[in-house]
C-alpha cells in the first residue's frame, strides 16, 4: 500500500529565504506561452512548507519561462479555498496549483469542491518519507516488539486531525503490520506529536526525520522503520518498513496540477519547464536541506500514479475508519 503524507517549517529554511523573492520581469514574445503572470495557488499561508516549496520552484521558473510567477495563497477550509479559486479561473494554463494529499481528502469529503478528476497532474516537487518512532525509554527496542505489542492492544499513535493525512498512514501502518487498529492522538503540528512522544505520552509516531532532527541528534528518539521505497541516505543502517515484512510507504509529497480542460500542448509545456526549472542547485539544495528525497522531481507520469494510489487508498481507509459514508 503506497501513501502520501506531511508537514514543513519555516524555521528550516533560512538558508534560502533570499531567493524567494528573486522572480524578475522578463519580456516574452506576443501570443506565446505563457502570455501573463503566471499564479500559482497554495492551501498553505506564507512561510508554510507547501508555500516554501512553490516559492523555491519559483526561484528558477520566470527564467525558464520568460514570465513572473506570483503565489496567492488561500488557506480556509484544508484546501477547499484552493481548489475553488483555481476552478474560478480559466484553464488556460495560467493558474497552477500546489497539490499534497490534504487537498485530495477534501475532495474526497467536501462534494462542493472540485473533483479528483478535474485536477490534471503537472510535476511532483517534494517527496519526504517518514519514519517509525519511539522514545529512548520505549520497551519496543525493535520494530518486532512494537508489532508483537500492538497485536495484543490498541498503540497510541500521536498525529494531527481525525480523518487527516497522519490519521490516514497511521492506520494504514497498523493494518499493513497486522495491529489492533490503533489510537490516534490528535496534536496541531508535528512540533507538539514530537514533544508528547519524548515526554513519554505516546507509543510512537510517525514523523519526518527533519520534524524530529533535534530529538533524534541527541537520542531522545529511536527510529526503528523508515517507510520509503528504499533505506534512506541519512538513515542507512535502517531497516525499511517492506524489509520488515509491512507492506507500507507514507511521505510527505508536495506537487503542481492544473484544472482539466487545459490545452495539452500548455500541459506538456508546463511539466517540462517546471521539471527544468526543479533540476537546477537551488532547489537541489532545497531538497537536500530539509532532509527530503533528491528523487523527489519527477513528472506527470509518476505523479498523477501516484495521486491516483492516495486518492484510492485514502478514500478506502476513510470507508474503514467510518468517517465516509
Amino acid at each position: 500500500m503506497s501513501l502520501i503524507m506531511k508537514r514543513r517549517t519555516f524555521a528550516q529554511l533560512g538558508f534560502v529565504a533570499g531567493a524567494f523573492l528573486a522572480a524578475p520581469r522578463l519580456g516574452r514574445a506576443q501570443g506565446s506561452f505563457p502570455e501573463r503572470t503566471v499564479e500559482v495557488v497554495t492551501h498553505a499561508g506564507v512561510g508554510g512548507g507547501t508555500d516554501i516549496t512553490a516559492r523555491m520552484m519559483m526561484v528558477q521558473a520566470p527564467s525558464e519561462f520568460k514570465q513572473e510567477f506570483v503565489v496567492v495563497n488561500r488557506t480556509a477550509g484544508s484546501g477547499a479555498q484552493a481548489l475553488q479559486y483555481l476552478a474560478s479561473k480559466p484553464a488556460d494554463g495560467h493558474t497552477i496549483i500546489l497539490v499534497t494529499q490534504t487537498h485530495l481528502l477534501t475532495q474526497i469529503r467536501n462534494r462542493n469542491v472540485p473533483r479528483f478528476p478535474e485536477l490534471v497532474p503537472l510535476v511532483r516537487a517534494t517527496d519526504d518519507p517518514q519514519l517509525v518512532l519511539v522514545r529512548r525509554e520505549s520497551p519496543f527496542r525493535t520494530a518486532a516488539d512494537l508489532v508483537a505489542d500492538g497485536k495484543q492492544r490498541s498503540l497510541r499513535f500521536g498525529g494531527t486531525h481525525v480523518g487527516g493525512v497522519d490519521h490516514i498512514a497511521i492506520f494504514a501502518f497498523g493494518r499493513a503490520a497486522g495491529l489492533q487498529q490503533p489510537t490516534l492522538v490528535p496534536f496541531r503540528g508535528g512540533g507538539e506529536i514530537v514533544i508528547n512522544l519524548v515526554g513519554g505520552n505516546l507509543d510512537s509516531a510517525l514523523v519526518n526525520p527533519s520534524e524530529a532532527e533535534a530529538q533524534l541528534r541527541s537520542g531522545e528518539l529511536r527510529p526503528l522503520l523508515a517507510l520509503s521505497e528504499k533505506r534512506l541516505a541519512g538513515f542507512p543502517d535502517l531497516p525499511t518498513a517492506k524489509e520488515a515484512g509491512i507492506d507500507c510507504v507514507a511521505s510527505t509529497v508536495r506537487g503542481f496540477c492544473v484544472l482539466r480542460g487545459t490545452p495539452e500542448d500548455r500541459v506538456a509545456r508546463l511539466e517540462e519547464g517546471l521539471l527544468r526549472a526543479m533540476s537546477g542547485p537551488i532547489f537541489k539544495s532545497y531538497l537536500e536541506n530539509t532532509g527530503q528525497s533528491p528523487d523527489s522531481v519527477v513528472g506527470r507520469a509518476a505523479w498523477g500514479a501516484q495521486l491516483q494510489a492516495f486518492h484510492d487508498s485514502g478514500r478506502e481507509a476513510l470507508q474503514a475508519l467510518g468517517l465516509l459514508r
